[in-house]
């Protein structure tokens, strides 16, 4: 019996980003891939599909291959509307392992889609942690320390909304940036929880910090140049998108910069240019909320 399931990620002003599975039941791993994905039968019809999982033999012949590995294609219809990633378990005592890989290609793939067709919203490679007032992105290079940061800040107490992926939403009309927790591949492999949900409730974004280490032996937030400040921004919205933009043709390419370029604009606007520069140890989370 063939089955769709979907899940959609609703933006603050009506859009959306929709992530489908669509195949045979007994061929997709409805349990491990449903489960982690938060995934349900279809029920909404008119939606935009951004990025579908699809059997490999129901990959159409009309396409624009992105990339093949052992475990899927990516492709994008013939019309560029649509990412389809084909590819099915082959190991079953590894489906979870496999779950999580595709679940981070459908969700990765399907905000590109989103972004190339006008949804103003973007998957960010950051930190974000909770406060009292909303959520705190730190910003920053792989091994910079993102994954540390948050484990000392729930250690302080607090609550991490993720350490290397976020939603931001750009498309309230108020102007204000929301961000909205992903599942990372950490928590992937650990197993759904409260904390790896891949929709959880909106947070208004109250501040910004570029991420690095401290050569004074103690946390501290210090003044950063706009150039710097911009540059962590733009390179932590692009990063997720990094890996599959420059096999795009080259209008979808320029589309793909200028937005996003205009969201680290929008962010520098309204955060001031500062980073938080760490060390191993100490209460992290009050020098962010005294500071912040």
């Amino acid at each position: 019996m063939d089955m769709a399931w979907q899940l959609t990620i609703g933006l603050h002003d009506g859009g959306s980003i929709v992530m489908q599975a669509n195949g045979p039941e007994e061929e997709i791993p409805f349990d491990g891939l449903g489960g982690l994905l938060c995934l349900k039968p279809d029920e909404a019809e008119g939606e935009i599909v951004d990025a579908e999982l699809i059997a490999p033999d129901r990959m159409p012949e009309d396409r624009h291959t992105l990339r093949t590995t052992p475990l899927t294609e990516t492709a994008y219809t013939a019309d560029w509307s649509r990412v389809l990633i084909a590819g099915w378990k082959k190991q079953p005592h590894r489906t979870h392992y496999y779950c999580c890989c595709v679940w981070q290609k459908l969700l990765i793939h399907a905000g590109l889609n989103a972004i190339l067709r006008g949804e103003n919203a973007v998957l960010a490679h950051c930190a974000a942690l909770e406060t009292g007032r909303g959520a705190v992105l730190l910003f920053g290079e792989s091994g910079m320390g993102k994954s540390t940061a948050s484990a000392r800040w729930r250690a302080n107490g607090g609550k991490c909304v993720s350490d290397d992926m976020a939603l931001l939403d750009f498309s309230g009309s108020d102007g204000m940036i929301r961000v909205r927790r992903m599942p990372t591949w950490s928590a992937c492999r650990e197993g759904k929880n409260e904390w790896d949900y891949p929709a959880g409730e909106e947070l208004p974004l109250t501040g910004v910090l570029g991420l690095g280490r401290s050569e004074s032996g103690r946390d501290e937030i210090v003044p950063l140049s706009p150039a710097q400040f911009f540059a962590q921004c733009y390179r932590s919205l692009f990063y997720w998108n990094l890996f599959y933009a420059k096999e795009l043709p080259e209008e979808k390419q320029r589309i793909l910069k200028v937005r996003i370029q205009t969201q680290a604009e929008t962010i520098i606007k309204w955060f001031a240019p500062r980073a938080l520069l760490t060390v191993l140890e100490g209460n992290l989370k009050k020098l962010i909320e005294d500071n912040l």
